[in-house]
């Protein structure tokens, strides 16, 4: 295992225009992927990129840009969990295991604690956040709290949401500003979307993107808020796009979070 700088790790990709958010976490473990590892994250990727371009291209499109960084990210996995596993899709017991972003690796426990950190406005297993124009919602984390990826024994994940993977879909955007923190850097202020966030990304069809500030590393020991404010009451369908790398033990069966 290797510690290695973010900058230097992915200095390729944020030469190519891909912005990395440390959150105050200049240095991550990191352990190289084989062959049979990388072929892992790119058939999840590959997955993503086909069935989302029957639908929207452009966010295909950003999934592909961010391909050779996510599998980077998955060695970032096998360094930073406990355990060291390979990484293998589907998962199997003893394996770090790679999905799209889904509702029940967010909010992986319906009643977050300092066991289970995941702190966050989202309804229990969807898409779904009620808002109320004015007030602060939290897409991670809470007023009180800080958002953390599961630390549990052998089912530990790891989350990293896509540059610019924050989309709202089935209304006119609901979110003028964003704030994003760490227990370890709140020295930032807040990022607003473009003048433009109100058009649709996909001609006659109501998705939105809203930007970010980088590709979002969400780790099991570090706490993140992200933060927004609506300007419109009401429940908004807001997806999170990225992958989640996870212990076996974290996603083996199928997930209804009660």
């Amino acid at each position: 295992m290797a510690s290695v700088r973010l900058w230097d790790l992915f200095r390729e990709e944020r030469d190519r225009g891909l912005n990395i958010f440390a959150g105050g976490r200049e240095v991550v473990d990191h352990l190289s992927l084989g062959d049979a590892e990388q072929e892992a994250v790119h058939t999840v990727v590959d997955l993503m990129v086909r069935l989302v371009r029957r639908v929207a291209p452009p966010l295909a499109d950003d999934i592909e840009f961010q391909r050779p960084a996510y599998i980077k990210w998955a060695g970032v996995a096998k360094g930073i969990f406990p355990e060291q596993k390979p990484v293998t899709f589907p998962s199997e017991p003893g394996s770090i295991g790679v999905a799209p972003i889904i509702p029940q690796a967010i909010k992986y426990n319906a009643t977050p604690s300092a066991t289970y950190p995941c702190y966050t406005d989202y309804t229990t297993n969807t898409w779904n956040i009620s808002l109320t124009a004015g007030t602060t919602a939290y897409l991670l984390g809470s007023a009180a709290a800080f958002y953390k990826a599961s630390p549990t024994t052998n089912a530990h994940s790891f989350m990293v949401i896509a540059q610019n993977g924050i989309i709202e879909v089935g209304t006119s955007p609901s979110i003028d500003q964003f704030k994003l923190t760490t227990e370890v850097a709140s020295k930032y202020g807040i990022y607003a979307p473009h003048a433009l966030v109100d058009q649709p990304i996909v001609e006659n069809k109501s998705i939105y993107q809203y930007p970010t500030l980088g590709m979002i590393p969400v780790y099991h020991d570090l706490g993140v808020k992200l933060a927004a404010m609506p300007i419109r009451s009401g429940t908004a369908d807001i997806r999170l796009f990225g992958l989640v790398f996870y212990e076996h033990d974290f996603l083996s069966d199928l997930t209804h979070v009660t």
